[in-house]
C-alpha cells in the first residue's frame, strides 16, 4: 500500500505525451535521423496590436531586430525580466493563438532537429472557463542558429500547422 503513489506516477510516465504513439496518422513525420533540440523559452514579450491574425494560431521565424520591433513589443512590469536574443548565434520563433475569451495555453512538448529541418510540437489548448476579457496565448524560443538549419515547421501536436524558411 505505501508503494502505490509510487506505482501510479510511474504508470503515468508511461503513458504520458512523450510517449510513441499507436496511431499511424503522422503527418510529415520526423525521420530517423533526427536529434533533440534544446530551445530556451523567451518571456516578457506580447505581440502589437497591429499584427493582423487571420490564422487559429500564427507562426513566426524572426530574423533581425527590424521583425521583431514590428511584429513584438516588451511585456516590462516592475517586477518582470524581458529576455534578450542574439539573431545573429539564435534562431527566434513564436506561436500565437487568435485572441479569444477562452481560456489559452500553448507549451512546446518537443523540439527535433534533421539534416535541415527543426520540427517544433506544441500542445495547444483553447477552452473553458471563459473570462470576462479577449487574450492572445503567445510561445516564443530561441535555439542555437546553424548554417545547416534552412526550415521550421510547426505542429500542433503532429499536425503540421506551417513550414517557414530561415532567413540567412
Amino acid at each position: 500500500m505505501k508503494y502505490l503513489p509510487l506505482l501510479l506516477l510511474i504508470i503515468l510516465a508511461a503513458c504520458g505525451p512523450n510517449t510513441s504513439h499507436s496511431s499511424g496518422q503522422h503527418e510529415d513525420s520526423v525521420d530517423n535521423n533526427s536529434a533533440p533540440l534544446q530551445v530556451r523559452p523567451i518571456q516578457g514579450y506580447f505581440v502589437r496590436n497591429t499584427v493582423k491574425q487571420n490564422d487559429s494560431v500564427t507562426c513566426w521565424v524572426i530574423s533581425s531586430p527590424e521583425e521583431k520591433d514590428s511584429i513584438l513589443a516588451p511585456a516590462k512590469t516592475m517586477t518582470n525580466v524581458v529576455d534578450t536574443f542574439d539573431f545573429a548565434n539564435e534562431i527566434v520563433t513564436a506561436v500565437q493563438l487568435r485572441p479569444s475569451d477562452l481560456t489559452q495555453d500553448v507549451q512546446l512538448t518537443s523540439a527535433m532537429v534533421t539534416e535541415d529541418e527543426v520540427h517544433l510540437h506544441f500542445a495547444i489548448r483553447a477552452d473553458t472557463p471563459k473570462r470576462s476579457f479577449t487574450a492572445a496565448a503567445l510561445w516564443m524560443g530561441a535555439f542555437p542558429r546553424t548554417p545547416d538549419v534552412k526550415s521550421i515547421r510547426f505542429y500542433s501536436g503532429d499536425k503540421l500547422l506551417r513550414t517557414m524558411r530561415v532567413a540567412e
